[in-house]
């Protein structure tokens, strides 16, 4: 059995290809029609998920971008604190008992109710 190279490197530049790789530089205008350019550069090679035949001609599909920059945000600490899709506990209550340092009845307050 062969000894795989996976390393968190390897990883990384791969999410990297994905992230950053830009689709018109993948493509070409050739008689009429837009089509994957033949010498792709090895990185633009990796955010290439599919090729397929249609009947309309080749149907090229890239790998999730927005996927991988969120991987890679999440790796780089870009999101710590900032959970995304996550809905944040309005903390008025709190702020105005920190500001006062007194308790406060929200039985008196009918937004906090």
């Amino acid at each position: 059995m062969t000894k795989r190279k996976i390393s968190p490197e390897r990883i990384l530049r791969e999410l990297e290809a994905i992230a950053f790789a830009r689709v018109p530089e993948c493509m070409e205008l050739a008689d009429g029609q837009v089509r994957l350019k033949e010498k792709l550069k090895p990185a633009q090679r990796a955010a290439v998920a599919a090729i397929e035949k249609s009947s309309s001609g080749i149907k090229v599909k890239f790998y999730d971008k927005m996927k991988a920059l969120e991987l890679l945000g999440k790796h780089y600490g870009l999101f710590e604190g900032k959970e995304s899709g996550e809905d944040k506990e309005n903390n008025l209550l709190e702020a105005i008992l920190q500001a006062t340092g007194q308790e406060v009845d929200t039985f008196d307050v009918s937004e906090l109710q």
